[in-house]
């Protein structure tokens, strides 16, 4: 059901907007003095307790506490050493990430020892970084001492200073004066789809600049904003909505684990459902999985009139995606100007693009033989591809498509560069990478700055001033001249035939006689059964759909058996990984019945 919201009151300015040299905890400070009483963070817990176990804190609540933990860092730690978060998904996360950011020490936003299937990587970050001490919690406290060389002095538990027992430390915490926007403020350690993660450098400007261009680039209201987030707090996006991008707004942030969100995703909606001002972010992927897995009687309990946001990001964005989110959600009050398909990366702190405010997403149909050449144009009588436009940058955010150090025309395919305040400034101890990604110089600049620009390595086209995403460099598969998208393969394999998983197949190249050939391997939907005694048909299948609407062949098709596939730690297929378990022969196949 949809109610009638109340219309809204003028939309506040940003309160420290002529503040030179804020920082985002001066935003916590502000709203604890202006509205201590209003809830800042709630953690509905879906993992204790079915029906969910809710906690909620205030903002005077949130600056207490965070400055007794501020203080207890302060005691381990100074300027420039690192200090990892270590939490799961909780309220004691963002207290630990205010934390940080109060103290002057660089923060380290990762994830629980306890993690499934994470354990290398936790271990691989941790010797890169080489944290001083380690924020937790007391349930933590055993794995997380093990992470600190069995050392439990080197551990705080965030959840043992709430309240009372962090007064006194509360009350001593007296902040660095010396924090400048120009200081690190944190490392945000990339997923690692194409690459071993790096960190990456992000000051407090980068910060605080990126979560006003969020703030700016949805219309959303300072002290009346309403953050629902089931992302996990140590992804870019996940940790900006949820932590300093609500401090900065003066939001409500509504969190939950994204287990909760996997088990369930009613959740999501529902937890948006009668609320105002609500802004919320989903890869692709969630956007349908919430729609075919909501039932009507759910649905029709919903008001989803309130939501003024809801970025579509992190993958690519699939028209049919959000047709089949709005044909589910219209009804109950989703408008479509309310969906953002949007662009970003953790070395531009998160936020870069978003489609225009005020309009439905914008698809369009190009010429796929065109975009096989590189470039975009109107689809004709052949073959075409439909992509979603990630529309425009917010002020002060520059977009340009390059090749060689210089601006492409519009239309024509290169790779995404991008410039603005949001823009880190290195990857941690990679001098090469650093030079090789954040140094970009472009000739010829016109009205844009020469530089730096932060070279994305995706790629994409500017048409009638709206970015389109095609792909990405390091991923690009190269036929006979032909630029082959390996995501617009699986979205063909996937849809030829139903023993094939959504979102659970990997396209890649790899030698050939004559040069690159083409292998996909793809998970066996866990509920078909009789996919063994089909292989043959389901291969057949898969390169059927290749063929005809790619007019490229397969050299290999190799169906696999579930979850065997390598992901990145936001849970993405890592296309690299999959591709060196093929060359080693080391995937799970499925076996041929009687085989």
């Amino acid at each position: 059901m949809t109610g009638g919201l109340t219309s809204a009151p003028p939309r506040m300015p940003d309160p420290l907007a002529d503040r030179e040299g804020a920082l985002v905890a001066d935003y916590l400070e502000h709203w604890a003095s202006v509205m201590p009483d209003a809830p800042a963070q709630t953690f509905t817990d879906y993992l204790t307790t079915r029906a969910g176990d809710t906690r909620t804190i205030t903002f005077a609540e949130l600056d207490r506490w965070s400055r007794a933990v501020a203080a207890a860092v302060m005691q381990h730690a100074g300027r420039g050493d690192r200090v990892a978060i270590v939490c799961a998904q909780s309220l004691e996360y963002v207290v630990a990430f205010a934390a940080v950011l109060r103290a002057g020490v660089v923060g380290v936003p990762l994830f629980s020892p306890d993690m499934p299937g994470h354990g290398d990587r936790l271990h691989g970050v941790l010797a890169d970084c080489e944290p001083v001490c380690l924020l937790a919690t007391t349930d933590k406290l055993d794995l997380v001492s093990g992470l600190a060389g069995n050392d439990p002095a080197r551990v705080i538990c965030v959840d043992t200073l709430a309240g009372e027992d962090g007064a006194a430390l509360a009350d001593a915490f007296v902040a660095p004066d010396d924090i400048t926007p120009d200081d690190l403020a944190y490392l945000q350690y990339t997923s690692g789809s194409t690459r071993a993660p790096a960190g990456v450098e992000l000051t407090h400007g980068n910060l605080l600049a990126n979560s006003r261009q969020i703030i700016d680039g949805y219309d959303l209201r300072y002290a009346d904003t309403n953050a629902v987030s089931w992302l996990p707090l140590f992804h870019d996006m996940g940790l900006l909505i949820g932590a300093p991008g609500a401090i900065v707004c003066g939001a409500h942030a509504h969190l939950m684990d994204p287990l909760a969100f996997l088990m369930r995703p009613q959740r999501w909606v529902a937890m948006m459902s009668g609320k105002q001002h609500v802004i919320s972010a989903a890869p692709n992927f969630a956007y349908g999985y919430v729609a075919k897995r909501t039932k009507d009687a759910d649905r029709d309990e919903l008001d989803l009139s309130g939501v003024i946001a809801l970025l579509n990001g992190a993958e690519p964005v699939l028209p049919a995606t959000v047709d089949t989110f709005l044909e589910s959600f219209g009804p109950v009050g989703v408008r479509p100007e309310a969906c953002f398909p949007s662009y970003g990366l953790a070395e531009a702190t998160v936020f870069v693009t978003r489609s225009r405010p005020g309009h439905a997403p914008l698809v369009r149909d190009f010429d796929a033989s065109a975009l096989q050449h590189g470039g975009l144009e109107p689809a004709g009588a052949g073959r075409s591809i439909r992509l979603v436009s990630c529309g425009t940058t917010p002020e002060g955010q520059h977009v340009a498509i390059v090749e060689d150090g210089l601006r492409l025309p519009a239309g024509r395919v290169g790779e995404i560069w991008v410039c603005g305040p949001n823009v880190g400034r290195a990857y941690w101890q990679r001098a090469d990478e650093t030079a090789a990604t954040f140094g970009g110089t472009l000739e010829h600049p016109g009205e844009l700055p020469a530089g730096p620009w932060l070279r994305t390595g995706d790629l994409g086209a500017i048409v009638d001033g709206d970015l389109y995403v095609t792909g990405r460099r390091k991923d690009l598969i190269i036929i006979d001249g032909r630029n082959v998208y390996p995501h617009d393969v699986e979205l063909s394999v996937e849809q030829a035939d139903g023993a094939i998983a959504a979102h659970r197949l990997a396209a890649f190249a790899v030698p050939g006689d004559g040069g690159e050939v083409v292998v996909v391997v793809a998970e066996r939907h866990r509920s078909v059964e009789d996919a063994p005694a089909r292989l043959e048909e389901i291969a057949s299948a898969a390169r059927a759909a290749v063929s005809a609407e790619h007019a490229v062949g397969l050299h290999d098709f190799v169906l696999v058996e579930p979850d065997t596939i390598a992901r990145t730690s936001s849970g993405k297929i890592a296309r690299h990984g999959a591709r060196a378990a093929y060359l080693a022969g080391e995937l799970v196949r499925v076996e041929v019945a009687g085989g």
